[in-house]
């Protein structure tokens, strides 16, 4: 009874870091948002989260875990393509869609994600689509062109190539999901992000170089806000998340994580003084449903 009781305190206590964590995912367009207007581009700024997140995860690892720090020579390859394309230029594209949306509209459209994992599945796997998985897609899609206000074309010019930058976003963490997916057999979370976050940083090493003057210039207030984005948003939530999942499924952890893109509508409305109309509101609705249907199906899978 003991041993029960044990079982599910520390699974509760699982759900309540995951709930943690997904808040302050959400905070992160809020830091983002205030990031920019003091003119940092969005490519800087991550160059220099990525660099920081490196250089305080290497430390971490070095004193705690350096067995964490090797990987086979096979898997380098596979690695660097990681780096590029699966963290320096997702978080790229997620923060370029942040500064020409909003931060709902960007969190949104980074949570089209499940779909996308869903329909490659169904184009490279032949795997096939359930009558559940279809309407979970329409419904995800339905919500997110409420979200993004397809029915005003003015919005749409004014925020179109950040919604293009919004579903870039997704799809590329597709692809971050694939490899994680893979290489998780070999190595743990923490290696995977180190060798991430360092070999993305190394790829957007030139934009730090172009920038260095205008990097030595930033405010305190700035480079406050880059030391939060680095470290709160970043590597606080994703410690705490991984974390979680020894208590929690992972598929379970991934239907509770949505509570990220409701936290960033809340945190944006409140702190960035955003307003939503009642139709994207229902999109809102919508898009979540839809999200929260593939998650589940995935995991009676």
């Amino acid at each position: 009874m003991s041993l029960l009781i044990s079982r599910d305190a520390k699974e509760m206590r699982g759900y309540l870091l995951i709930i943690i964590a997904s808040v302050l995912w959400g905070t992160l367009g809020i830091f983002a948002k205030l990031s920019f207007e003091y003119g940092i581009l969005p490519e800087t700024l991550i160059a220099l989260r990525l660099v920081i997140g490196f250089a305080t995860l290497l430390s971490i690892l070095i004193v705690i875990d350096k067995d964490s720090l090797k990987i086979q020579k096979m898997d380098i390859l596979l690695l660097s393509i990681f780096g590029v394309f699966a963290i320096a230029f997702q978080r790229i594209s997620y923060f370029y869609a942040l500064s020409l949306t909003t931060a709902t509209i960007a969190a949104i459209l980074f949570y089209t994600y499940p779909v996308f994992v869903t329909l490659s599945a169904y184009v490279f796997l032949k795997e096939t689509i359930s009558l559940r998985e279809w309407l979970a897609i329409i419904l995800t899609f339905l919500g997110v062109a409420l979200v993004v206000k397809v029915y005003e074309a003015s919005s749409l010019n004014v925020n179109g190539i950040g919604i293009f930058f919004g579903f870039l976003s997704s799809l590329l963490f597709v692809f971050y999901f694939m490899v994680t997916k893979k290489l998780r057999e070999k190595y743990a979370s923490w290696t995977l992000t180190l060798y991430g976050d360092g070999i993305g940083a190394l790829t957007l090493t030139p934009i730090l170089s172009f920038s260095f003057l205008q990097i030595l210039a930033f405010p305190l207030e700035l480079w406050l806000l880059i030391l939060t984005i680095a470290w709160i948003p970043s590597l606080l939530a994703y410690l705490l998340y991984s974390y979680a999942l020894k208590y929690v499924k992972s598929s379970k952890g991934s239907v509770i994580s949505v509570i990220e893109p409701l936290s960033a509508t809340l945190f944006s409305v409140i702190f960035l003084g955003e307003s939503l109309e009642i139709l994207q509101i229902m999109g809102i609705a919508l898009a979540l449903t839809g999200v929260v249907l593939l998650f589940q199906i995935s995991r009676t899978m």
